[in-house]
Formats: C-alpha cells, sequence, structure tokens
C-alpha cells in the first residue's frame, strides 16, 4: 500500500465544506493507502484557525515530511499550503505530490483588494515553481477551470460525496408549506434574490426559511425585513435533515456576482438530495457537478424568477406518491454518485496514475 502523508489546516471541530471533506476522505482513503494525517485543528466554537496559528501550522508540516523516512504520496489539502508539497518535492524527487482545490482556494482573486491581487501572483508562483510535478484535483469542472488559469497542470475532477443514512426517518409526505435555505448569506448564494424575486410570486402562505449564518449584513437585512421570512441561525445533524424533508423545496438560487465569487461545488446540495429533500439549484458554477438534473433535484436558470416560481407550483401539486417516488429514486442515485467511498477510490487512482 502507498504510504500517503495527508496534510490538511482545515479539521473539526471547525465547520465547514473543506472540514467536512478532510475528515471523510481521509476515512474511506485509510482503508486504501498506507495513510498519515498531519492536521490543524478548528476552535471548539466551529470556527477555523487564526492567521498566525496557520503560518505556525506551515512550518510544522513542512518539518513533519521532512522528517518521514518515506512518503510516497504527499496529498495537501487546499492550494494555500502548496509552498510545502514544493519544498517537499525539493528532497523527494520520487514522491507523488497532490494538492486539493475548492472554490475559494482558488477563486479569491476574483474579489476586490490587493489581497486577492496578491493571491493570484502567489498562485501563479507555484505553477511556475513546481511545473507539471503537481497533481490537483478539484472538486468540479468549474474549480478545474480556475486552476488551470492560474496555470496548474494535470488537473482532475473528483465530486465531493456525503455521508448517507440508511434510511429516512420521518419522511413528510405532506411538507410543511414553507421554503428552505441551507448556508451562509451571502450574495452569491442568492437567498436575498429569492425574497425580493420569487417569493413574492408565490401563494402568501409560503414562507421561507433560513438556516446559516450571516456573511454579509445587506442580504442578511433582505432576509430580516421581510415578513415572509424566518430566519433560523445554524441547524445541525438530524433537526437540519428533518427541516429540509419537511420543506416544500430546498433551494440553492445562487446569483452571479460579477465574476467576483463562484460556487466551488455546493456540497449542500447532495446533503439537501441525501435526506429526502426536493432540491432546486442554480445552473452556475461548480453546483452543476453537485446535481443530478431531474434525479436528485433540478437545475435551474439563475435569476429567471419566473422559472423558479413555475418549477415550485408544479412540486406543490405532486400527490404523495409522486413525492416519494422521487426521494426514493433521488436518494439512490446520491448513493451511487455521491459516496465518499468514490471519492476515496478516485482519489487513490491518481495517486497510482503516471502520467506526469
Amino acid at each position: 500500500m502507498l504510504k500517503t502523508l495527508f496534510i490538511t489546516r482545515k479539521w473539526p471541530p471547525a465547520v465547514g465544506g473543506m472540514e467536512t471533506y478532510s475528515i471523510e476522505l481521509t476515512e474511506e482513503l485509510r482503508k486504501l493507502v498506507n495513510l498519515n494525517i498531519f492536521f490543524l485543528p478548528g476552535k471548539p466554537n466551529g470556527s477555523p484557525p487564526k492567521l498566525f496559528e496557520i503560518f505556525i501550522f506551515f512550518f510544522k508540516a513542512t518539518i513533519q515530511c521532512l522528517k518521514e523516512k518515506k512518503i510516497d504520496v504527499l496529498h495537501i489539502g487546499d492550494m494555500t499550503l502548496w509552498p510545502i508539497a514544493m519544498i517537499s518535492s525539493v528532497f523527494r524527487k520520487k514522491s507523488i505530490l497532490v494538492i486539493s482545490a475548492h472554490g475559494t482556494d482558488v477563486a479569491y482573486h476574483l474579489r476586490a483588494g490587493c489581497a486577492p491581487v496578491l493571491y493570484h501572483w502567489y498562485l501563479l508562483l507555484g505553477a511556475i515553481l513546481m511545473k507539471s510535478r503537481i497533481k490537483i484535483i478539484a472538486n468540479s469542472h468549474a474549480t478545474a477551470t480556475y486552476c488551470k488559469s492560474h496555470g496548474f497542470k494535470n488537473v482532475y475532477v473528483v465530486p465531493l460525496g456525503v455521508r448517507m443514512s440508511h434510511e429516512v426517518v420521518g419522511f413528510a409526505t405532506h411538507p410543511s408549506k414553507y421554503i428552505l435555505f441551507v448556508g451562509r448569506l451571502a450574495r452569491r448564494k442568492g437567498a436575498g434574490w429569492f425574497t425580493e424575486n420569487v417569493l413574492p410570486l408565490l401563494s402568501e402562505e409560503i414562507i421561507l426559511k433560513v438556516a446559516g449564518t450571516v456573511w454579509d449584513e445587506e442580504e442578511f437585512k433582505v432576509i430580516h425585513d421581510s415578513k415572509r421570512t424566518e430566519f433560523l441561525g445554524p441547524i445541525y445533524g438530524e433537526e437540519l435533515a428533518k427541516l429540509r424533508r419537511n420543506a416544500i423545496a430546498v433551494i440553492m438560487p445562487n446569483i452571479k456576482c460579477g465574476g467576483r465569487d463562484f460556487e466551488g461545488f455546493g456540497l449542500t446540495a447532495v446533503e439537501a438530495a441525501a435526506d429526502g429533500a426536493v432540491l432546486l439549484a442554480s445552473n452556475i458554477d461548480g453546483i452543476v457537478d453537485a446535481v443530478v438534473d431531474g434525479t436528485t433535484g433540478w437545475l435551474l436558470r439563475s435569476e429567471d424568477s419566473v422559472v423558479w416560481k413555475n418549477k415550485i407550483e408544479e412540486i406543490m401539486q405532486w400527490d404523495v406518491h409522486k413525492r416519494s417516488c422521487f426521494v426514493t429514486e433521488s436518494r439512490a442515485a446520491v448513493a451511487q454518485f455521491y459516496s465518499w467511498v468514490r471519492v476515496a477510490r478516485d482519489t487513490a487512482k491518481i495517486y497510482k496514475s503516471a502520467d506526469i
């Protein structure tokens, strides 16, 4: 078995898509390779480590790489830590070098300000220094495109997975009269757009419930000021699963933000389908890799309020049998296409591929 060192600064108890990726991938990967994990844990309140802690971790992780007697594969958990791979490559000519690419860590340069510009040059430098020595594993085709725009070659796409329960408990054949949004309140996520443009087109008895955290105060103001929304704050576990199952639909109404941000994958889309929800999502960015259109949910035209309104009203007309059949087939498809077993298997195949 390949001796593999996985290094990540994204680890529980911090909460987020990259943390989920790290813990779930390594759980399955250890069954396929001889795995050692070097990680930086998050804060007990779920927040990520501070910047100075990441700097200290960088030096500790580099030393760990150099201390290891043998490493067949060095897998770095995100693009920010690419210098660790570069330094290791100087001393380990035969080691396979792999970096996982997510959304923000390759698209941060799209934002305004000096820091994003510097970060873009930082990634360009990494691509130049490591040339074709490195393998990049992107979580979607959209993320892969940004990796290539920074100059990286040998980019592979491995969509993310979800941990499924064996059955849906308390499946709602008669959903409650609400639509659910789950995620950060940031403009690109589209909760504000949906509140202002779609909700008014629906029956007045329908409300929007929002489960998540506030990242954009203007977006939160739109939600707060509406009489047809209910802000729940962050919800987790079975409570969130129940909310998803009881909703008419779970929505991901992402919108374009002038090229300054994008959705790398959209793990919440897979999680919603796995929990037995009816999913509606925008057909943009990495979300298209997180939905099997017409099977695990529907990909709808972004910012087309009439299309969204019509689809929601169509779902509201479903009888018990149709909704039950859809959820059953949707969960079966998720189990087939979006399992962490598949993610780990595809990752291990990339380790062993000899095309660089």
